[in-house]
């Protein structure tokens, strides 16, 4: 096999595959990226068998084939090379020849038989939506996923193709992030599934730029095709818990506060919280929000800010970095807190189709 590759465009496409390796244990061949040079197409693919992407990029072929190399170092050898071309020559016994300028480098590699294949199952559900809406999504919801290695299926998040619209949602059981798109797909398209993290950390990286992103559903698998790369994941076979539950039926008090005000004053307040008394009381009063932490070894913070409100004082409190989350994660200027007392749970809300539902911590 024989191909040449600007360096630039060799390094775009070796990016995404190159953060799909398998660990420390696991068969050797995982940690290798499959080249295959057909055409005026090289195709990088790495998997870890629970997920795997595909990256496609134009090149010169010379002389067609497929084999592995190492996907780490040979990243990191394109990363040090000079810009130009770079031209990749791998002989029969899998050891490839890459010279760029004036460095040139041996690597060893593996046969492409070794290589897991990708087998495929019957096409199922397909949907479309704009690359940037996807993202949006997962922004406003992914941080709220549990980071709990015992709840499996609470470091996944659920994307829910139900009554014309796409649901997503995460939550770790002490927060919950919601936020609705409106969708077009038939009736018999309707389905739930849960998405595990490292699909999601993995889309995270790959949806920037405009187009859509095309969505294919199977039985125990997923894919999105985002223009020149795929991703490909396995599905998590747990049920989500019934979310809808944790939402408050109706809250006594709308409390509007402006976003940015109150995101920095918790981040104020929160340089005074301590990880063993990682917590912010929000004093809520007639026009005012009075935000404190205090640590006992450090001292204490305070700060105010204006908010419409007219109803009884009400004091809560939270873990701030809870709270701080979704302001970050949404744009409005304006939000809104839905709340019945000091203790029950709060709603945030703006003027998109989101919610986020928080529990509060008790005050001793």
């Amino acid at each position: 096999m024989r191909f040449s590759i600007i360096r630039s465009k060799f390094i775009e496409a070796l990016k995404p595959v190159q953060n799909i390796v398998a660990g420390k244990g696991s068969l050797p061949i995982l940690q290798n990226v499959m080249i295959e040079a057909r055409g005026e197409n090289l195709k990088l693919t790495t998997t870890d068998l629970d997920i795997s992407i595909v990256s496609n990029v134009n090149c010169e072929v010379a002389e067609e084939g497929a084999s592995t190399l190492p996907v780490k170092l040979l990243f990191n050898l394109i990363s040090k090379a000079p810009e130009g071309s770079v031209d990749v020559e791998i002989d029969s016994n899998e050891q490839a020849v890459i010279r760029a300028g004036s460095a040139s480098y041996k690597l060893n590699g593996k046969p492409e038989a070794d290589f897991p294949k990708l087998g495929g199952e019957e096409e199922n559900c397909e949907y479309s939506i704009p690359r940037q809406t996807l993202q949006e999504m997962l922004r406003k919801t992914a941080y709220a996923a549990s980071q709990d290695d015992t709840r499996r299926t609470l470091k996944g998040v659920l994307m829910s193709f139900k009554d014309e619209k796409l649901t997503m949602v995460a939550t770790d059981g002490r927060r919950l992030a919601l936020v609705e798109r409106e969708m077009e797909f038939p009736k018999t398209s309707e389905r739930d599934i849960v998405l595990p993290s490292k699909a999601v950390q993995e889309l995270q990286r790959s949806l920037a730029g405009e187009g859509d992103v095309m969505i294919n559903v199977q039985h125990t698998k997923i894919s999105f095709n985002i223009g020149s790369v795929q991703i490909y994941s396995k599905l998590m076979d747990d049920s989500y818990p019934n979310y809808r539950q944790v939402i408050p039926a109706e809250c006594q008090h709308t409390i509007a506060i402006d976003r940015q005000l109150l995101l920095d004053a918790l981040e104020r307040a929160s340089v005074m919280t301590m990880d063993e008394a990682h917590s912010t009381k929000l004093i809520f009063d007639s026009n005012r929000l009075t935000v404190t932490s205090a640590a006992s070894e450090i001292g204490e913070a305070k700060d105010e800010v204006p908010i419409k409100y007219g109803g009884e004082t009400i004091e809560i409190m939270f873990n701030p970095n809870y709270v701080m989350d979704p302001l970050k994660a949404i744009d409005d200027d304006e939000i809104t807190i839905n709340i019945n007392n000091g203790h029950s749970p709060a709603v945030i809300k703006c003027s998109i189709p989101f919610l986020y539902v928080l529990m509060p911590l008790r005050i001793s």
